[in-house]
């Protein structure tokens, strides 16, 4: 019986070597179960059907009444969903978890705010444009506990490096964290509320980076 050839030997060899390596992924493989938050698709149906039933005439009615007041013939275009490229959510919740961790806390939630863009070409006092006027959306913004409640935050530079600064519920300063902007649009707080001299001067904080994401692509009524 003749001996395989040294190429056929090797073609072999790299085969089951290759067949091992994949059962080896296969079984390293971890099947991810599913949330309990997951709804039926029938759910999903009732649940859209349902706003359009009960919020969409409302919403339609008020802002072609803004319409007919301005003399404006169009139609409003209620919206009916927001969305954001994949990589991009992806990449949002790789920052948020990185500042957190370096801000010293661990995020409990995100929330997810609906919102509503002004009746404006741009934002007041910003330079930043509004691409759909009036239209409804949706703020993502994570929070963390301080063993009570949950608080969203931001993130700003301060003498010990960064530190995670709370807001309330409706995004504005608490009392005692006051927060102000220089000229060159750095932004400063007192971290915590205390009167010591020593520990107000230490706790300044600048840099401020905000975690909330918007800007996502709204939708109109989808024709199917």
């Amino acid at each position: 019986m003749k001996r395989p050839t040294s190429v056929t030997s090797k073609i072999l060899c790299v085969f089951a070597l290759t067949s091992v390596f994949s059962c080896n992924q296969q079984q390293d493989k971890i099947m991810v179960k599913a949330p309990n938050q997951i709804v039926a698709v029938p759910q999903a149906k009732n649940m859209y059907d349902s706003y359009g039933t009960r919020r969409v005439p409302l919403i339609q009615h008020f802002e072609d009444s803004i319409n007919r007041q301005k003399k404006e013939g169009k139609e409003f275009d209620v919206g009916r969903f927001v969305y954001y490229d994949y990589e991009t959510i992806k990449q949002y919740l790789v920052y948020i978890e990185q500042e957190a961790e370096d801000a010293g806390v661990e995020i409990s939630t995100l929330r997810f705010y609906y919102s509503n863009y002004p009746d404006e070409a741009v934002f007041p006092n910003s330079k930043d444009s509004i691409k759909h006027p009036r239209q409804n959306s949706i703020m993502l913004s994570p929070t963390y506990n301080d063993g009570k409640r949950d608080f969203l935050f931001y993130v700003g530079q301060g003498a010990q490096g960064k530190q995670a600064v709370p807001l309330s519920n409706s995004f504005e300063t608490i009392k005692g964290y006051g927060t102000n902007s220089s000229e060159n649009s750095k932004a400063y707080a007192s971290f915590a509320p205390n009167l010591n001299t020593t520990t107000s001067k230490s706790a300044i904080i600048q840099s401020v980076k905000s975690l909330t994401l918007n800007r996502g692509s709204g939708v109109p009524p989808p024709k199917n």
